[in-house]
């Protein structure tokens, strides 16, 4: 064994030992979340410089372990995870859309379709067709060759069905389509679920043991259930939408996967009330509540109305500026909300305070007999 090979097995030695040694601290405050006796989580991490420019599952690799060094390094509830990561397009290039490697920046996808005649009755392929589906399950593998079960592993970056239709064919004839020719669209979005799903059920089979759920962008433990879905079209989608498309296929991938983790980007509190209605196997939902990390966020008091005694858990990403961050949070609070609060930190100094911060006003509110 060379020198450079040597030395990178030690490293990743002394990382296990690392994680080994935090885990189980974290997953008992995971637990207790899951069993009610804390009504709170604190998930930090810093940037995730995992998107990106990578290609590889040799370099996605090596960005995850950075990732979970310096996840390591600050005061946080959540365990992070191995993500194998490479864009948003992965479904889309199942269905035979370019996925396109940008120097610098992340992968995107480019739609192949115009008009929804071109898929009305369109064959459902096979997961494997995609070249980046299998790089998905190539760079599982390398991650379970490398590291066993011992650092704990997510699905890649699951998109709903009514996301990836915008990414093969374009995004105005796909809503078009949902108010014009229901019929076609949704045999189109049932096909995209269907593969979604079976690539889901074997990315879980390659990770085994190391799976912890419901996977990226939520807090996720061993004692959590369910896979997290990035439904990015519910905060522009119509109600009609929503209501007819979007939700009952996240239900139906819940259903199917032991429960299903929403999340959306921008204001989507009207559908989150729908949510709450339609889809009885969500887990979880995840929005922001600042402007600082949306340019279009959910109303802290609108998410409160919305999530509060439901038992459902809402994780609400939040700025690292603290007294913004504070103030955002309480105006979220309620006795009978389950919050996980997500913060990037810039830097282990400003992480630990505004941990603390958090740990303090959460802990104070909980046992003051509010809640």
């Amino acid at each position: 064994m060379n020198a450079s090979v040597l030395s990178e097995s030690r490293e990743l030695m002394t990382l296990v030992d690392r994680f080994e040694s935090i885990r189980a601290e974290r997953e008992a405050r995971a637990e207790a979340f899951a069993d009610g006796r804390r009504p709170y989580l604190i998930y930090q991490t810093p940037y995730p410089r995992i998107y990106g420019d990578v290609r590889t599952s040799e370099a996605c690799f090596a960005r995850n372990l950075q990732f979970i060094r310096d996840s390591l390094s600050v005061p946080s509830d959540h365990l992070p995870a191995l993500e194998p990561w490479f864009g948003t397009g992965v479904i889309a290039n199942v269905y035979g859309c370019p996925h396109i490697w940008r120097d610098g920046e992340t992968p995107c996808a480019d739609y192949r379709y115009d008009r929804v005649e071109e898929v009305r009755g369109l064959p459902v392929p096979d997961w494997r067709e995609g070249e980046i589906a299998r790089l998905v399950m190539d760079t599982i593998r390398y991650m379970k060759a490398r590291t066993g079960d011992a650092i704990p592993i997510y699905w890649t970056d699951t998109q709903s069905a009514h996301d990836t239709a915008t990414l093969i064919l374009d995004a105005s004839a796909v809503f078009t389509a949902c108010l014009l020719e229901p019929d076609s669209i949704g045999e189109f979005l049932s096909g995209i679920n269907r593969v979604t799903l079976e690539f889901s059920q074997a990315q879980a089979e390659a990770i085994g043991d190391a799976l912890i759920k419901p996977g990226r962008i939520m807090a996720s433990s061993a004692r959590f259930s369910g896979i997290t879905v990035s439904d990015d079209n519910l905060a522009v989608g119509s109600p009609e939408t929503n209501r007819r498309f979007n939700l009952p296929l996240d239900e139906e991938l819940g259903r199917a996967m032991g429960g299903i983790a929403i999340h959306s980007c921008g204001n989507w509190t009207d559908a989150m009330r729908m949510a709450v209605e339609l889809v009885p196997s969500c887990v979880a939902v995840d929005c922001p509540i600042c402007p600082e990390v949306d340019p279009n966020p959910c109303r802290p008091e609108a998410v409160r109305d919305v999530m509060a005694n439901t038992g459902i858990p809402v994780h609400v990403r939040v700025t690292n500026d603290q007294p913004h961050m504070i103030e955002a949070v309480k105006r979220l609070l309620h006795p009978n909300l389950r919050p996980v609060i997500r913060i990037l930190s810039l830097d282990q100094a400003s992480a630990e305070r505004n941990y603390a911060a958090l740990d303090e006003l959460l802990s104070a509110y909980y046992s003051s007999g509010r809640a």
